[in-house]
C-alpha cells in the first residue's frame, strides 16, 4: 500500500500528476504506480481536491 505522504509527495512536485488527478483522481492514482484503499483514498481526494480555483491560482503560483 501506498503512504498518504508519498501521494501527496507526487501532488507537490509533479504537475503531470496534479493534472491529471483533478480530471480522474482514480485513474490518476493508478497510472502513478500508488495503490490505496477506499478509505485512504477518499482522505486523499478531501486533502486534495479542494476548491478548483484555488487550485489553478496555486498552480500559478508554482510554476512562476
Amino acid at each position: 500500500m501506498t503512504s498518504l505522504q508519498e501521494i501527496y509527495n507526487e501532488w507537490q512536485n509533479n504537475l503531470e500528476f496534479r493534472k491529471n488527478f483533478k480530471k480522474n483522481p482514480k485513474q490518476a492514482l493508478i497510472d502513478a504506480g500508488f495503490e490505496v484503499s477506499n478509505s485512504d483514498y477518499k482522505k486523499i481526494e478531501a486533502m486534495l481536491n479542494f476548491d478548483k480555483s484555488k487550485n489553478e491560482k496555486l498552480d500559478d503560483r508554482i510554476s512562476k
